[in-house]
Protein backbone atom coordinates (compact mmCIF):
# COMPACT_ATOMS: atom_id res chain seq x y z
CA UNK A 1 0.00 0.00 0.00
CA UNK A 2 2.52 2.40 1.11
CA UNK A 3 5.05 1.77 -2.38
CA UNK A 4 2.20 2.08 -4.31
CA UNK A 5 1.71 6.01 -2.70
CA UNK A 6 4.83 6.40 -3.35
CA UNK A 7 4.76 5.56 -7.04
CA UNK A 8 1.89 7.43 -7.49
CA UNK A 9 3.71 10.52 -5.23
CA UNK A 10 6.59 10.55 -8.16
CA UNK A 11 4.79 9.97 -11.08
CA UNK A 12 3.13 13.14 -10.40
CA UNK A 13 6.25 15.13 -9.03
CA UNK A 14 7.42 14.32 -12.65
CA UNK A 15 4.71 14.92 -14.20
CA UNK A 16 4.48 18.37 -12.56
CA UNK A 17 8.19 19.00 -13.55
CA UNK A 18 7.97 18.18 -17.44
CA UNK A 19 4.58 20.60 -17.25
CA UNK A 20 6.87 23.58 -15.98
CA UNK A 21 9.62 22.23 -18.27
CA UNK A 22 7.30 22.34 -21.47
CA UNK A 23 5.64 25.96 -20.34
CA UNK A 24 9.44 27.13 -20.20
CA UNK A 25 10.30 26.12 -23.72
CA UNK A 26 7.34 27.18 -25.37
CA UNK A 27 8.41 31.07 -24.54
CA UNK A 28 11.11 30.89 -26.25
CA UNK A 29 12.08 32.59 -28.96
CA UNK A 30 12.79 29.41 -31.77
CA UNK A 31 16.18 29.11 -33.32
CA UNK A 32 16.13 29.62 -36.99
CA UNK A 33 17.43 26.91 -39.11
CA UNK A 34 21.42 27.77 -40.64
CA UNK A 35 21.41 29.41 -43.85
CA UNK A 36 22.61 27.29 -46.65
CA UNK A 37 25.57 28.63 -48.46
CA UNK A 38 24.94 31.60 -51.09
CA UNK A 39 25.72 30.03 -54.58
CA UNK A 40 27.77 32.90 -56.75
CA UNK A 41 27.72 31.78 -60.54
CA UNK A 42 29.37 34.75 -61.93
CA UNK A 43 32.76 36.15 -61.27
CA UNK A 44 35.06 38.63 -63.02
CA UNK A 45 38.82 39.88 -63.05
CA UNK A 46 40.54 43.20 -64.55
CA UNK A 47 44.01 43.28 -64.61
CA UNK A 48 47.23 45.56 -64.91
CA UNK A 49 49.53 44.32 -67.55
CA UNK A 50 53.61 44.90 -67.49
CA UNK A 51 54.86 42.65 -69.99
CA UNK A 52 57.82 42.35 -72.45
CA UNK A 53 57.22 41.27 -76.15
CA UNK A 54 60.19 40.14 -78.01
CA UNK A 55 61.14 43.32 -80.79
CA UNK A 56 61.20 43.86 -84.02
CA UNK A 57 64.92 42.75 -86.33
CA UNK A 58 65.51 45.23 -88.38
CA UNK A 59 68.48 45.59 -91.05
CA UNK A 60 70.49 48.96 -91.08
CA UNK A 61 68.13 51.80 -92.94
CA UNK A 62 70.09 54.52 -92.10
CA UNK A 63 73.72 55.36 -92.39
CA UNK A 64 76.43 58.17 -91.88
CA UNK A 65 80.18 58.40 -92.33
CA UNK A 66 82.75 61.56 -91.28
CA UNK A 67 83.29 64.52 -93.40
CA UNK A 68 86.12 64.02 -95.70
CA UNK A 69 84.59 60.17 -96.96
CA UNK A 70 84.63 60.01 -100.60
CA UNK A 71 81.07 60.10 -101.73
CA UNK A 72 81.51 56.21 -103.22
CA UNK A 73 81.79 54.36 -99.93
CA UNK A 74 79.82 57.00 -97.52
CA UNK A 75 77.74 55.70 -95.70
CA UNK A 76 78.24 51.59 -97.45
CA UNK A 77 78.22 48.94 -95.10
CA UNK A 78 81.63 47.30 -94.12
CA UNK A 79 83.49 50.67 -94.29
CA UNK A 80 85.55 50.89 -91.61
CA UNK A 81 84.08 54.86 -91.56
CA UNK A 82 80.11 53.78 -91.84
CA UNK A 83 78.06 54.14 -88.34
CA UNK A 84 74.47 53.11 -88.56
CA UNK A 85 72.31 55.61 -87.18
CA UNK A 86 68.86 53.34 -87.77
CA UNK A 87 68.28 49.42 -87.75
CA UNK A 88 70.72 47.00 -87.37
CA UNK A 89 68.67 45.96 -84.13
CA UNK A 90 65.31 45.16 -82.67
CA UNK A 91 62.99 47.88 -81.92
CA UNK A 92 60.22 48.14 -79.89
CA UNK A 93 61.42 45.16 -77.56
CA UNK A 94 60.80 47.69 -73.90
CA UNK A 95 58.64 46.96 -71.34
CA UNK A 96 54.75 47.60 -72.21
CA UNK A 97 51.42 48.62 -69.97
CA UNK A 98 48.33 46.83 -70.64
CA UNK A 99 45.07 45.46 -69.06
CA UNK A 100 43.23 41.91 -69.40
CA UNK A 101 39.79 41.68 -68.63
CA UNK A 102 38.25 37.96 -67.36
CA UNK A 103 34.86 36.41 -66.32
CA UNK A 104 33.33 33.39 -66.02
CA UNK A 105 29.87 31.31 -65.36
CA UNK A 106 30.05 28.22 -63.31
CA UNK A 107 26.62 26.50 -64.44
CA UNK A 108 26.20 24.39 -60.92
CA UNK A 109 26.49 25.13 -57.32
CA UNK A 110 29.46 22.45 -57.19
CA UNK A 111 31.80 24.49 -59.98
CA UNK A 112 32.37 21.28 -61.77
CA UNK A 113 31.82 23.01 -65.28
CA UNK A 114 31.51 26.21 -66.75
CA UNK A 115 32.72 28.93 -69.24
CA UNK A 116 35.14 31.17 -69.22
CA UNK A 117 36.27 34.16 -71.30
CA UNK A 118 38.52 36.65 -71.70
CA UNK A 119 40.35 39.52 -73.64
CA UNK A 120 43.73 41.45 -73.18
CA UNK A 121 45.92 44.64 -74.75
CA UNK A 122 48.78 46.00 -74.69
CA UNK A 123 49.58 49.81 -75.54
CA UNK A 124 51.50 50.57 -79.02
CA UNK A 125 55.34 50.53 -78.96
CA UNK A 126 57.00 52.84 -80.82
CA UNK A 127 60.45 53.61 -82.14
CA UNK A 128 61.13 56.79 -83.49
CA UNK A 129 64.34 58.32 -85.18
CA UNK A 130 64.94 61.60 -87.67
CA UNK A 131 67.90 63.17 -88.60
CA UNK A 132 69.05 66.14 -91.11
CA UNK A 133 72.39 66.82 -92.94
CA UNK A 134 73.16 70.23 -90.05
CA UNK A 135 73.69 66.95 -87.60
CA UNK A 136 75.02 64.66 -90.17
CA UNK A 137 76.31 66.17 -93.10
CA UNK A 138 76.58 62.60 -94.32
CA UNK A 139 73.27 60.90 -94.65
CA UNK A 140 72.39 57.65 -96.61
CA UNK A 141 70.49 54.66 -97.14
CA UNK A 142 72.48 51.51 -97.55
CA UNK A 143 71.65 48.78 -99.74
CA UNK A 144 72.99 45.70 -101.75
CA UNK A 145 73.54 46.15 -105.12
CA UNK A 146 72.75 43.92 -107.77
CA UNK A 147 74.84 45.62 -110.62
CA UNK A 148 78.02 45.36 -108.87
CA UNK A 149 77.20 42.67 -106.60
CA UNK A 150 78.71 44.87 -103.76
CA UNK A 151 77.31 47.22 -100.69
CA UNK A 152 75.89 50.20 -101.77
CA UNK A 153 74.28 53.57 -100.35
CA UNK A 154 71.51 55.73 -101.53
CA UNK A 155 73.20 59.82 -100.29
CA UNK A 156 70.78 61.69 -98.85
CA UNK A 157 72.91 64.00 -97.58
CA UNK A 158 76.65 65.12 -98.92
CA UNK A 159 78.65 68.27 -98.57
CA UNK A 160 78.65 70.10 -101.59
CA UNK A 161 76.04 68.21 -103.15
CA UNK A 162 73.02 67.51 -101.63
CA UNK A 163 71.23 68.83 -98.46
CA UNK A 164 67.94 66.55 -96.80
CA UNK A 165 67.04 64.68 -93.84
CA UNK A 166 65.79 61.64 -92.85
CA UNK A 167 62.20 60.39 -90.81
CA UNK A 168 61.64 56.05 -89.81
CA UNK A 169 59.65 54.93 -87.04
CA UNK A 170 58.08 51.95 -86.34
CA UNK A 171 54.65 51.00 -84.56
CA UNK A 172 54.17 47.53 -83.03
CA UNK A 173 50.90 46.57 -81.40
CA UNK A 174 49.37 43.13 -79.59
CA UNK A 175 46.26 41.90 -78.51
CA UNK A 176 44.37 38.98 -78.33
CA UNK A 177 40.95 36.93 -76.52
CA UNK A 178 39.89 33.31 -75.94
CA UNK A 179 37.01 31.03 -74.42
CA UNK A 180 36.77 27.99 -72.55
CA UNK A 181 35.14 25.35 -71.32
CA UNK A 182 36.31 24.12 -67.45
CA UNK A 183 35.35 21.00 -66.68
CA UNK A 184 36.02 19.73 -62.96
CA UNK A 185 38.67 16.71 -63.02
CA UNK A 186 38.59 16.11 -58.71
CA UNK A 187 41.03 17.00 -56.02
CA UNK A 188 44.74 16.12 -56.46
CA UNK A 189 47.64 16.51 -53.83
CA UNK A 190 45.02 19.64 -51.93
CA UNK A 191 44.09 21.69 -54.87
CA UNK A 192 41.45 21.25 -57.44
CA UNK A 193 42.06 20.48 -60.80
CA UNK A 194 39.97 21.22 -64.22
CA UNK A 195 40.67 20.29 -67.69
CA UNK A 196 40.29 23.29 -70.08
CA UNK A 197 39.24 23.19 -73.67
CA UNK A 198 38.58 26.36 -76.42
CA UNK A 199 39.47 29.02 -78.50
CA UNK A 200 41.86 31.40 -78.62
CA UNK A 201 42.97 34.38 -80.87
CA UNK A 202 45.86 36.84 -81.21
CA UNK A 203 46.93 39.66 -83.66
CA UNK A 204 50.37 41.10 -83.80
CA UNK A 205 51.04 43.91 -86.46
CA UNK A 206 54.12 46.35 -87.33
CA UNK A 207 54.14 49.29 -89.40
CA UNK A 208 57.19 50.44 -90.83
CA UNK A 209 57.72 54.19 -92.65
CA UNK A 210 61.15 55.29 -93.88
CA UNK A 211 60.95 58.90 -95.42
CA UNK A 212 64.02 60.76 -97.13
CA UNK A 213 63.81 64.24 -98.83
CA UNK A 214 67.13 65.50 -100.34
CA UNK A 215 67.47 68.32 -102.27
CA UNK A 216 69.95 68.28 -105.28
CA UNK A 217 70.98 71.25 -107.64
CA UNK A 218 67.72 72.63 -106.99
CA UNK A 219 65.11 69.51 -107.11
CA UNK A 220 63.68 68.50 -104.62
CA UNK A 221 63.41 64.78 -104.11
CA UNK A 222 61.45 62.85 -101.84
CA UNK A 223 61.12 58.82 -101.16
CA UNK A 224 59.04 57.17 -99.23
CA UNK A 225 58.92 53.29 -98.29
CA UNK A 226 56.27 51.44 -96.12
CA UNK A 227 56.04 47.98 -94.67
CA UNK A 228 53.06 46.45 -93.47
CA UNK A 229 53.20 43.05 -91.43
CA UNK A 230 50.60 41.34 -89.62
CA UNK A 231 49.79 37.65 -88.12
CA UNK A 232 46.07 37.09 -86.60
CA UNK A 233 46.40 33.40 -85.19
CA UNK A 234 42.83 31.28 -84.47
CA UNK A 235 43.55 27.76 -82.76
CA UNK A 236 41.99 25.30 -80.36
CA UNK A 237 43.12 25.58 -76.83
CA UNK A 238 43.71 22.85 -74.52
CA UNK A 239 45.15 22.47 -71.38
CA UNK A 240 44.94 22.18 -67.19
CA UNK A 241 44.63 24.70 -64.18
CA UNK A 242 44.67 24.05 -60.61
CA UNK A 243 43.82 25.89 -57.19
CA UNK A 244 45.31 25.31 -53.66
CA UNK A 245 43.72 27.40 -50.98
CA UNK A 246 44.50 27.76 -47.42
CA UNK A 247 42.65 30.51 -45.21
CA UNK A 248 42.01 33.75 -47.60
CA UNK A 249 45.64 32.70 -49.57
CA UNK A 250 45.20 31.20 -53.11
CA UNK A 251 47.36 29.76 -55.60
CA UNK A 252 46.50 29.17 -58.95
CA UNK A 253 48.41 27.85 -62.31
CA UNK A 254 47.76 27.15 -65.53
CA UNK A 255 49.27 25.51 -68.54
CA UNK A 256 47.99 25.39 -72.09
CA UNK A 257 48.61 24.92 -75.53
CA UNK A 258 46.81 26.65 -78.59
CA UNK A 259 47.26 24.46 -82.08
CA UNK A 260 46.12 26.27 -84.97
CA UNK A 261 46.79 28.12 -88.00
CA UNK A 262 48.72 31.85 -88.45
CA UNK A 263 46.99 34.16 -91.38
CA UNK A 264 50.11 36.57 -91.65
CA UNK A 265 49.67 39.37 -94.45
CA UNK A 266 51.96 42.32 -95.85
CA UNK A 267 51.43 45.17 -97.60
CA UNK A 268 54.27 46.93 -98.87
CA UNK A 269 54.16 50.38 -100.48
CA UNK A 270 56.90 53.07 -102.18
CA UNK A 271 56.60 56.15 -103.73
CA UNK A 272 59.23 59.02 -105.15
CA UNK A 273 58.21 62.60 -105.47
CA UNK A 274 60.45 64.85 -107.70
CA UNK A 275 59.83 68.77 -107.55
CA UNK A 276 61.48 71.04 -110.03
CA UNK A 277 60.58 74.46 -110.75
CA UNK A 278 57.17 73.91 -108.82
CA UNK A 279 56.32 71.20 -110.53
CA UNK A 280 55.71 67.80 -108.93
CA UNK A 281 55.88 64.59 -110.16
CA UNK A 282 55.25 61.18 -108.86
CA UNK A 283 56.45 57.45 -109.62
CA UNK A 284 56.03 54.43 -107.89
CA UNK A 285 58.52 52.93 -105.50
CA UNK A 286 61.17 54.18 -103.06
CA UNK A 287 64.31 52.69 -102.38
CA UNK A 288 63.57 49.38 -100.48
CA UNK A 289 60.00 49.49 -101.90
CA UNK A 290 60.09 49.33 -105.72
CA UNK A 291 57.75 47.95 -108.23
CA UNK A 292 59.67 44.49 -107.95
CA UNK A 293 57.85 43.74 -104.78
CA UNK A 294 54.98 46.58 -104.04
CA UNK A 295 51.51 44.96 -103.59
CA UNK A 296 49.83 42.96 -100.89
CA UNK A 297 50.76 39.05 -99.94
CA UNK A 298 48.99 36.85 -97.41
CA UNK A 299 50.64 33.35 -96.35
CA UNK A 300 49.15 30.73 -94.02
CA UNK A 301 51.10 28.62 -91.35
CA UNK A 302 50.27 26.15 -88.91
CA UNK A 303 51.57 27.89 -85.56
CA UNK A 304 51.76 26.33 -81.97
CA UNK A 305 51.35 28.76 -78.70
CA UNK A 306 52.44 27.75 -75.22
CA UNK A 307 51.67 29.76 -72.46
CA UNK A 308 51.99 29.31 -69.06
CA UNK A 309 50.39 31.48 -65.90
CA UNK A 310 51.09 31.49 -62.20
CA UNK A 311 48.75 33.82 -59.46
CA UNK A 312 48.66 34.44 -55.76
CA UNK A 313 45.57 35.42 -54.08
CA UNK A 314 44.55 37.40 -50.64
CA UNK A 315 40.99 37.85 -49.94
CA UNK A 316 40.63 40.98 -48.50
CA UNK A 317 36.33 40.47 -48.18
CA UNK A 318 34.15 37.83 -48.77
CA UNK A 319 33.65 38.79 -52.36
CA UNK A 320 36.73 40.16 -52.95
CA UNK A 321 40.42 39.00 -53.83
CA UNK A 322 43.77 40.17 -54.64
CA UNK A 323 45.73 39.06 -57.76
CA UNK A 324 49.08 39.13 -58.91
CA UNK A 325 50.52 37.28 -61.26
CA UNK A 326 53.20 35.98 -63.68
CA UNK A 327 52.15 35.22 -67.55
CA UNK A 328 54.14 33.37 -70.82
CA UNK A 329 53.15 33.29 -73.91
CA UNK A 330 55.47 32.31 -77.02
CA UNK A 331 54.01 32.40 -80.09
CA UNK A 332 55.60 30.61 -83.35
CA UNK A 333 55.37 31.39 -87.21
CA UNK A 334 54.45 35.48 -86.61
CA UNK A 335 55.07 37.91 -89.58
CA UNK A 336 57.20 41.00 -88.75
CA UNK A 337 58.19 43.77 -90.68
CA UNK A 338 61.47 42.91 -89.97
CA UNK A 339 60.94 39.85 -92.34
CA UNK A 340 59.39 41.70 -94.98
CA UNK A 341 62.55 44.05 -95.93
CA UNK A 342 65.02 42.62 -98.77
CA UNK A 343 67.65 44.93 -98.64
CA UNK A 344 69.43 43.67 -102.43
CA UNK A 345 68.50 46.58 -104.92
CA UNK A 346 68.51 46.51 -108.49
CA UNK A 347 68.81 50.65 -108.38
CA UNK A 348 67.85 50.71 -112.29
CA UNK A 349 64.46 50.09 -110.34
CA UNK A 350 65.04 53.43 -108.36
CA UNK A 351 62.53 55.76 -109.94
CA UNK A 352 63.17 56.98 -112.65
CA UNK A 353 63.41 53.44 -113.88
CA UNK A 354 64.54 52.06 -116.76
CA UNK A 355 64.44 48.36 -115.90
CA UNK A 356 67.09 45.89 -116.38
CA UNK A 357 68.79 42.85 -114.97
CA UNK A 358 67.43 41.45 -111.66
CA UNK A 359 64.54 41.58 -110.33
CA UNK A 360 65.25 42.88 -106.78
CA UNK A 361 63.80 43.56 -103.93
CA UNK A 362 62.02 40.66 -103.84
CA UNK A 363 58.50 40.24 -101.64
CA UNK A 364 59.47 37.91 -98.85
CA UNK A 365 57.65 36.76 -95.79
CA UNK A 366 60.34 35.26 -93.70
CA UNK A 367 58.12 34.62 -90.24
CA UNK A 368 60.35 34.07 -86.33
CA UNK A 369 59.31 33.47 -83.32
CA UNK A 370 56.92 36.03 -80.63
CA UNK A 371 57.84 35.83 -77.23
CA UNK A 372 55.73 37.85 -74.33
CA UNK A 373 56.08 37.64 -70.92
CA UNK A 374 55.63 39.31 -67.47
CA UNK A 375 53.68 40.42 -64.36
CA UNK A 376 50.20 40.72 -63.66
CA UNK A 377 48.33 42.77 -60.63
CA UNK A 378 44.68 43.01 -60.28
CA UNK A 379 41.43 42.46 -58.38
CA UNK A 380 38.78 39.64 -58.85
CA UNK A 381 34.93 39.94 -57.70
CA UNK A 382 32.37 37.12 -57.34
CA UNK A 383 28.85 37.89 -57.35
Amino acid sequence: MKLGMLKAASMGAALAALTIVSSFAADLPLKAPPKPVEFNPFWAEIDYLAWNVTGDKLPALVTTSPVGTPGIVAGVLGQPTTSVLFGDASVNDRWRSGARITAGYWFDPQRSHGLEASVFGLENASTGFAADTNAFPILARPFNNTTTGLPDSMLVGFPGLTTGNINAGETSRLYGAGVLYRHDLGMWSGQRINALVGYRYLRSSDKLSITSNSTFFGVLIGATDNFNASSDFHGLDLGLTGEWRNGPWSLEWRGKVALGVNLNSADIAGLTSTTFAGVTTTAPGGLLALTSNIGHYDQTRFSVVPELSLKAGYMIAPQWRLIAGYDLIYWTGVQRVGGLIDTTVNPTLIPPAQPAGTVRPAPQLNTTNLLAQGFSFGVRYSY
